[in-house]
């Protein structure tokens, strides 16, 4: 056995990624210097985790999968304890260990893929089977319960990701995972559409309002889009009109019987101002039962005609039916049960209009793709960059969520494309050992680590560019996040276990 046969192309990748981050870091400012110094100290422990798992059977880790997910899923758990957990940006996501801070849902990703792919080849031959998704979805829906109560939204939906991922990979029943993902998606989608449309037409109601009830629409113009929430917990109401401050009186003004009767008037007429069958459809509890109930009888009939009259064509009709009668019953109960809280609305759907939500997660939107085109085909240049420097950087959370957006500041377009050809790089290799793995653990293994990987550059350049909502999912290797670079320098040990076995395996 040759102790020297490592992908050595991988390792490079990755080396260079991390000290593109460095470098990026180091000249975004003073804030940028220390996170620097430390992910540069950091790497030394992460290549020696990554050099001791490469030379660690990775078919020790299958047979100790259920104790290395429970352990994992443990430390996630117990970020919620006050006592324990330290909340950091509004996330109680942190465990602090002395000077050093560790955020277990990084490790926990990669605990995931290593339970789940043990369950896949256990399961090899069953896994067809509806019955058979019964564990993995509860593997699944239990971490992301805790991750979501912190709340990390985006490593929530990072483990769905690598679920349906590793089922489709594992030969899961296809019908079944790409219907679940539609159901998933429409139950999502439309109450938060809803409640999109119902912020945004806070904007018509002060327009409506400016001019002859100018003191309702300056309540209305401080409390933006936290107005229905206000007016919908008296509780939280009271709480906020004990304060002396301008939110406090814009709550107090806003609440009397007499301004609120002219509020909703206001929000009546600027619906009925601005038509939009969707929105009106979704809303109508009468509507939306009625479709439920047409197309929960066009399933029951194409049942019947397929089991009764062997109608082949009824079969697939009836599946048609029941995706939709799942996907509106999902939408339908969520929307009316769900006590959105308006910063988490905001914070998912400003990205589909972030000039209409200047402050918080549009307002980070807007200034990272400003200062991602700021800096052209060939950028300012390292240490030249503005966006990132002084106590209120233009550009906020730019070392974890945006660095993609500096790098492109101070190095352009092709420094964002050679970032690209690095990370990528490292994906595609994986998936060049997941395809030469000599067994089917370590296929699935290479796989899911793989696809770990890509989501997670996809999600955090797409949140760079405008095209996903900010969920605070860092670029690996490159970010500033400690925990996630030694995971992932973690999870590149065992891709390099798993190509250097195949040589062992043949």
């Amino acid at each position: 056995m040759n102790p020297w046969r490592l992908d050595w192309v991988l390792i490079l990748f990755s080396i260079l990624s991390v000290l593109m981050g460095v470098l990026v870091l180091h000249s975004g400012g003073e804030a940028g210097e220390s996170y620097a110094l430390r992910k540069l100290v950091l790497m030394i422990p992460g290549i020696a985790i990554m050099i001791g798992l490469a030379f660690l059977n990775y078919q020790k880790l299958g047979a100790f999968a259920p104790v290395i997910y429970s352990v994992a899923l443990f430390f996630l758990a117990i970020t919620l304890l006050p006592f324990i957990g330290t909340k950091i940006n509004g996330a109680r996501s942190w465990i602090r260990i002395g000077p050093l801070g560790l955020q277990p849902i990084e490790f926990f990703k990669v605990a995931f893929v290593i339970a789940m792919s043990r369950y896949l080849i256990l399961r090899e031959t069953e896994i067809g089977k509806l019955k058979e998704l019964v564990i993995p979805g509860i593997l699944t829906i239990i971490p992301a319960f805790f991750v979501a109560l912190q709340p990390d939204l985006g490593s929530s939906m990072i483990l769905f990701i690598l679920l349906f991922i590793l089922l489709f990979i594992g030969g899961a029943n296809q019908s079944v995972l790409f219907g679940g993902a539609i159901v998933g998606f429409f139950s999502i989608f439309i109450p938060l559409y809803i409640e999109y449309e119902r912020y945004i037409r806070v904007y018509d109601v002060i327009e409506l309002l400016k001019d002859t009830q100018f003191k309702v629409a300056d309540a209305v113009r401080i409390l933006k889009f936290e107005v229905w929430h206000f007016l919908e917990h008296a509780a939280d109401a009271q709480k906020s009109m004990e304060d002396s401050s301008l939110q406090a009186w814009a709550v107090k003004t806003l609440t009397t019987e007499e301004n609120r009767t002219i509020f909703l008037a206001a929000a009546e007429e600027a619906r009925k101002a601005n038509p939009d069958f969707l929105r009106d459809f979704l809303n109508s509890n009468t509507a939306m039962l009625i479709t439920i109930g047409i197309s929960l009888v066009l399933y029951i009939v194409g049942q019947f005609s397929y089991l009764f009259i062997k109608i082949r064509a009824m079969k697939s009709m009836s599946t048609i039916m029941l995706i939709i009668t799942l996907s509106l019953s999902g939408g339908f109960l969520l929307s009316r049960a769900a006590d959105f809280k308006p910063h988490q609305v905001v914070r998912i759907v400003s990205f589909a209009n972030p000039d209409k939500f200047p402050q918080g997660a549009g307002y980070q939107l807007r200034h990272s793709l400003i200062t991602l085109g700021s800096g052209g085909a060939f950028g300012k240049g390292l240490y030249q960059g503005d966006m990132t420097r002084g106590k209120t950087p233009f550009l906020p959370e730019w070392h974890n969520d945006f660095i993609f957006s500096v790098i492109g500041e101070q190095l352009g377009f092709f420094g964002n494309l050679f970032t690209l050809f690095l990370l990528f790089g490292i994906v595609f290799r994986g998936i060049s050992i997941a395809l030469a793995s000599k067994d089917d653990y370590g296929g699935i293994l290479a796989a899911g680590i793989s696809f770990l990987f890509f989501s997670q550059i996809v999600i955090n350049v797409g949140i760079a560019i405008g095209l996903f909502p900010v969920t605070g999912i860092p670029l690996i290797f490159v970010s500033h996040g400690n925990s996630s670079m030694l995971a992932n320098f973690a999870a590149l040990g065992i891709l390099l276990n798993i190509n250097r076995r195949r040589f062992i395996n043949a």
